[in-house]
């Protein structure tokens, strides 16, 4: 029932569903996942090919996508994943699970595509009968920033990224000594960083937060980000999913 509800939505946004073989060649998939990528399933060696169980269904996507010639598409996948990682459940961690993507390729307007993406996962999260719930976003180019200006050397930036990550998990002060006493970053660096990651708050009043502070100067990619998530929250509050 879960599954219908959910592609009804995806379908109700355009979108076609895709399907792609469950194993890939590993070289596929290798590299793609930074530390997570030890967590990939090998298979025996099949006659010269070293394939693996997919570990996700982007990058499978990824490939479809290289290897057609398609323009715009919306399209959907609901599929199982495999992952070889200690189960927890009480963590919801476990070897096989399935994910339900929606994915948007092509040429668009500026920020047209997540907008649509945030605004098709509030449809099914509230079509589904969860409660009340929080979505949690992420820009890549703003963390990035936030990591150079607080002096991490460019060759850490990935690995200190893979610690931040464990913040849903994790109290700050074991993601800090993760990034100092495992991964060698500079304490004041980690501390920088706490300012930064340790704040909390709904879309506009992060946006407005950071903005008034002027932590990122004129940091370009900073800035960048930043108008980035204006116009994503602009085209949500105009969908009123905001």
């Amino acid at each position: 029932q879960a599954f219908d509800i959910i592609r009804r939505v995806f379908g109700r946004h355009g979108a076609v569903e895709i399907d792609t073989p469950v194993f890939e060649l590993k070289d596929t998939l290798t590299g793609k996942y930074g530390e997570d990528s030890k967590l990939i399933y090998d298979l025996a060696n099949q006659g010269g090919e070293i394939l693996a169980l997919r570990y996700d269904l982007t990058v499978p996507f990824a490939r479809y996508l290289a290897l057609n010639s398609v323009g715009n598409i919306k399209r959907f996948h609901i599929g199982k994943v495999y992952r070889r990682d200690q189960p927890a459940m009480a963590r919801g961690r476990y070897r096989e699970f399935y994910q339900c993507d929606f994915d948007i390729a092509g040429y668009y307007g500026r920020m047209v595509p997540d907008a649509e993406c945030l605004c098709v996962m509030v449809e099914i999260l509230s079509s589904l009968d969860i409660g009340d719930f929080q979505i949690k976003l992420n820009h890549r180019r703003l963390l990035d920033a936030i990591l150079d200006l607080c002096g991490v050397p460019a060759d850490k930036f990935r690995t200190i990224c893979s610690a931040v990550d464990k913040l849903d998990k994790e109290p700050w002060e074991v993601v800090r000594e993760e990034m100092v006493d495992v991964k060698g970053l500079d304490p004041k660096a980690a501390d920088a960083i706490g300012e930064f990651v340790l704040q909390k708050g709904d879309a506009w009043t992060m946006y407005h937060s950071l903005m008034k502070s002027n932590k990122f100067g004129t940091h370009k990619g900073a800035m960048d980000a930043l108008e980035d998530l204006r116009m994503c929250f602009s085209y949500l509050e105009a969908m009123g999913k905001l």
